[in-house]
């Protein structure tokens, strides 16, 4: 492994990274995906350092090859709904905290949910989501920038196309509207999702003793993960929305 360059290296990460966000989103158990991984990882390896490309191992559909190794787990379908239950817990964490955080901010007592919002979370949501499956793309395109402008690039030529074909986005029409009772409730809802979730994550662990200090670790991890992204989401929705309607102007 030591003698592989790092392109080689990071194709191999990725393609392996990719499969198993797929095994995932199949429903496989994490201690099963962990073993498919490393199996994976160990025959594209080996491949690699043979001269062989990786071709040799996943075929020219590398996401063909992941449903099959997947068909043959049999993943149980209840297993899909512990990713569902996470994904809900953090989309819940990050409204709830820029409800708290806007009405204080702009000093009204209500939240309103505008289209732009709920736009750049499910942005944001579906990029959490494409940019690990872009490994897929590993065999044609192996390096990760590359890839992250490609979607980029299909994100801005969709947007422009749009445009150009005459779609008119009023981006302030409100889509929700509550008060800050509803709020705390909403929060106080979040709150208890979310230890729930991280209770679940701390309860696999071998050892009792380790529980408590594995769900306080989980809460600080997705506080902070929450945190970090509402800040990430208030810096980019302000570039989001000037450089929309920059190109509104420019068309």
């Amino acid at each position: 492994m030591s003698i592989l360059d790092q392109p080689i290296r990071s194709q191999i990460c990725d393609l392996s990274e990719a499969c198993g966000r797929y095994w995932e989103l199949r429903g496989i158990a994490q201690e099963h995906r962990n073993e498919m991984k490393l199996e994976l990882e160990q025959h594209l390896l080996q491949a690699a350092m043979d001269g062989k490309a990786p071709e040799t191992v996943v075929s020219f559909h590398p996401a063909a090859f992941a449903e099959a190794w997947a068909r043959e787990m049999h993943p149980h379908a209840w297993r899909a709904g512990e990713l569902l239950l996470s994904g809900l817990v953090y989309a819940l964490s990050v409204i709830s905290t820029i409800a708290l955080a806007e009405p204080f901010l702009a000093h009204r007592a209500s939240f309103t949910l505008t289209l732009f919002t709920a736009f750049v979370l499910g942005g944001f949501g579906a990029a959490t989501l494409l940019l690990p499956l872009a490994g897929f793309l590993a065999l044609r395109i192996r390096r990760r920038t590359e890839r992250s402008m490609l979607l980029a690039a299909v994100f801005v030529l969709g947007a422009l196309v749009a445009r150009l074909g005459g779609m008119r986005v009023n981006w302030s029409m409100p889509l929700l509207s509550w008060n800050w009772q509803l709020t705390i409730l909403l929060a106080t809802l979040t709150i208890g999702l979310a230890s729930l979730e991280c209770w679940r994550r701390a309860s696999h662990e071998p050892l009792s003793s380790g529980r408590l200090g594995m769900l306080w670790r989980s809460l600080l991890l997705l506080a902070g993960n929450v945190v970090m992204f509402d800040l990430l989401l208030g810096m980019s929705s302000v570039v989001v929305f000037n450089v929309c309607m920059l190109t509104g102007r420019m068309l």
